[in-house]
């Protein structure tokens, strides 16, 4: 992390430019911690060390959310085998061991952490202590059955300037992960009220996406995460009439933004890639979990073949700049060359 950010410092010392939007964890990691050296140079979008580090760390955020009334799924915090025990006994299944921070930096390479699944008590001790050695201490909670909506925000100092509701339908894994196919819908004044208390006891400043997880046993929302960046289906947003990378660009630059809350529903973007591996996954029978149903293969196929409806949007194709699928494409064809030769020389030992 710090040669990335003295690279950062090097380049906007040498360039001059006024800003940088982190658009990864990984960099906005670095970026926050090291603040102090780039500060000098531009013009950070970023609220203070602790609140970033409060949406990093899940454990962090969910104590947060709680403190604000905000729901959120049964969560067991573990800290020795007696408690792990505990809740193995107590806790619903599916259930799910979800590592507090999305990255661990204690060996080379870095490591990303995912959710893990289990179906039984003696399933969850076993990955629990598996995932425990790479993740120390990681979150268990109950699987939520259901459908996800985003609530995406432009703070300025925890005051919301502009939001946007955004319908999840398919996700890689298929358990939930990276949104591929997404839907600006209707503003939730639930979901809204619950995404500014969560900023206002973060004391956020910049762009987030609160994640929530509509139940469809009593159709409550329950927090899944907060994003303190820009997030996957920012497209929607962007396309629905809310500019979030520009508005963000205005308020580092100290413009007067008036709130915009007003865009176009039904506008939708799609991951391809990722939408052809949860295709995939579905017609192979993903998710093993149990008492959960699982999604219709035929329906899948017959959504994922309709390539063109009105307001979809693509995340790597445009008419208006192309450039960006093609070298995507190039990229993936190189890897998987790689990965061939590297098959091939593996079976030639």
């Amino acid at each position: 992390m710090r040669s990335f950010a003295a690279t950062i410092q090097h380049i906007a010392r040498k360039s001059g430019f006024l800003t940088v939007f982190p658009v990864s964890d990984v960099s906005l990691i670095a970026i926050s911690e090291h603040r102090d050296k780039l500060s000098p140079y531009m013009k950070l979008p970023l609220p203070k060390r602790e609140s970033v580090k409060k949406t990093f760390d899940k454990s962090l955020t969910m104590e947060a959310a709680a403190e604000s009334g905000i729901p959120q799924p049964r969560t067991f915090s573990i800290h020795n085998t007696s408690e792990l025990k505990d809740a193995a006994r107590k806790i619903t299944y599916p259930a799910v061991i979800k590592p507090k921070w999305s990255w661990v930096w204690n060996r080379k390479p870095a490591l990303h952490a995912r959710p893990y699944y289990v179906n039984s008590s003696a399933e969850l001790i076993r990955s629990y202590e598996a995932v425990h050695r790479e993740f120390p201490f990681p979150l268990i909670q109950e699987y939520i059955p259901g459908h996800n909506v985003s609530v995406a925000v432009l703070a300025d100092n925890s005051k919301p300037k502009a939001a946007c509701c955004i319908r999840v339908y398919r996700t890689m894994p298929v358990t939930g992960g990276n949104s591929v196919l997404r839907e600006s819908i209707d503003p939730d004044p639930v979901l809204l009220d619950y995404a500014y208390k969560l900023l206002k006891a973060l004391e956020w400043h910049g762009v987030a996406e609160v994640e929530f997880r509509i139940d469809s046993r009593d159709k409550i929302p329950k927090l899944m995460e907060i994003n303190g960046r820009f997030w996957a289906s920012v497209d929607v947003a962007i396309e629905s009439g809310i500019d979030f990378p520009y508005l963000l660009y205005r308020l580092v630059n100290g413009d007067n933004i008036n709130p915009e809350f007003t865009y176009r529903k039904g506008v939708k973007s799609r991951w391809f890639i990722g939408d052809v591996q949860n295709l995939f996954a579905t017609l192979k029978g993903e998710p093993r979990l149990a008492r959960i149903k699982k999604p219709d293969k035929l329906k899948t196929l017959l959504s994922f073949l309709k390539f063109y409806e009105k307001d979809m949007h693509y995340d790597c194709f445009s008419f208006d700049d192309p450039l960006p699928f093609f070298i995507l494409g190039r990229m993936l064809n190189l890897l998987l060359g790689s990965k061939r030769k590297l098959a091939s020389g593996a079976g030639s030992v």
